[in-house]
């Protein structure tokens, strides 16, 4: 993992219980892709939640 640690916004330092396979599909993923697995995980979580959609809306949709 030879990539330069740049940081655009302050980090913070969070833990998560992952499944034992998840975590292993997320390690080998990265590893195939040279990454670390925390880079990858801050991306999956970040496309997530972009495409999440909105409460408000869920509200409506629910109410219908």
């Amino acid at each position: 993992m030879a990539r330069p640690t740049v940081h655009h916004e302050e980090r913070v330092t969070t833990a998560f219980r992952l499944p034992k396979d998840l975590h292993h599909r997320l390690q080998e993923a990265a590893a195939e892709r040279d990454l670390s697995a925390n880079f990858l995980a801050v991306k999956a979580l970040e496309e997530f939640l972009d495409h999440l959609v909105p409460a408000d809306e869920l509200r409506l949709t629910r109410a219908s």
